[in-house]
């Protein structure tokens, strides 16, 4: 079981920061099913609304994906003007397209400064960034990407939307009947 320690100021995450369902995505920008999943996880937001926290970390893998290592210091860079969620999502949307000048274009599109997203596209720290987020998952047992965590546990089933809803429906069940059963207790 992964424990990632979750911090509201170090991950990336849409939802609730206290959403009782924590759904954390291990992605490589350049990765087919992990393009394949994003609508997914739109969906899956969408069904659970303020139950469900969606974690995004980075898992490039360059050797099978050469511009991954780069879309995600992209999204880094697009991270500190506040956009991190719009520069993933444009990537994941032109993923078939991407060339080394895309993340410059996408970062016209999504309203960035681009000298400052230039700029710090080659700064050291965003770099570290992305390889924390690659060697936590090598220490959490990720070993190709999507790989996914529902609250914890390391999700092994079919990466579409029933399979997924129906895993996240279920872990919630259980926990509620521990609540229930704690309550009682009291």
């Amino acid at each position: 079981m992964l424990h990632p320690n979750f911090r509201t100021d170090y991950d990336h995450y849409l939802g609730c920061p206290r959403a009782p369902l924590e759904l954390i995505q291990y992605g490589d920008f350049q990765c087919e099913h992990c393009a394949d999943v994003y609508p997914v996880i739109k969906w899956l937001l969408d069904s659970f609304g303020d139950r469900l926290k969606f974690v995004y970390r980075h898992y490039p893998i360059p050797t099978r994906h050469p511009l991954s290592l780069e879309a995600a210091v992209a999204t880094e860079s697009a991270a500190l003007q506040g956009k991190f969620w719009y520069m993933h999502d444009i990537i994941y949307e032109n993923q078939k397209f991407l060339t080394r000048t895309s993340f410059s274009e996408f970062a016209r599109e999504i309203d960035l400064d681009t000298c400052a997203f230039e700029d710090c596209r080659e700064h050291r720290k965003l770099f570290r960034k992305v390889i924390s987020d690659f060697e936590g998952g090598v220490r959490g047992g990720v070993d190709s990407s999507p790989t996914f965590f529902i609250n914890g546990a390391r999700y092994n089933g079919f990466n579409d939307f029933e399979n997924l809803y129906s895993a996240l429906q279920n872990i919630n069940q259980f926990e509620c009947k521990t609540i229930e059963r704690s309550v009682r207790k009291t």
